[in-house]
């Protein structure tokens, strides 16, 4: 495949993460509902990250290995899977079973710290693109 599926798939998990930390803190003043919807946003991120995790993997096997992209590039999928465990915590942390519980203020401070984390590597993710042209040019500069 001549263009990357990694781009595509990244924009699942970075909304539902985004907006799934938003209804956390929302969750706070308001009622439980925002607090459930922010728990099933959790999981579709957890899980569609998976696949983007995936992917980028392979187009992480197409730099070169020489080149000043590789380490953004390590340093982008290693915090990467920090936010993701943080995500993945958060949501353990509000499971009842199999049902989504209201999260107490731990699994709260996971799902932020879990953004935190998010953020930095998006902007190493845009700084692989922009910069380096990773995904864009056939050769990984």
């Amino acid at each position: 495949m001549k263009h990357p599926i990694h781009p595509m798939l990244v924009h699942f998990p970075i909304a539902a993460w985004f907006i799934s930390t938003i209804g956390d803190v929302a969750g706070l003043f308001t009622n439980e509902q925002v607090s459930w919807v922010a728990g099933v946003l959790l999981v579709i991120g957890v899980i569609t990250a998976l696949f983007a995790m995936i992917s980028g993997l392979i187009e992480l096997g197409k730099i070169d290995q020489q080149s000043p992209a590789i380490k953004i590039a390590n340093n982008h999928m290693m915090l990467m899977m920090i936010s993701w465990f943080f995500y993945a915590v958060s949501l353990f942390l509000r499971l009842n079973g199999t049902n989504l519980g209201q999260p107490g203020i731990i699994a709260i401070i996971m799902s932020i710290i879990g953004f935190i984390f998010l953020c930095i590597a998006g902007w190493l993710g845009g700084k692989l693109v922009y910069e380096h042209g990773v995904g864009v040019h056939s050769h990984h500069s």
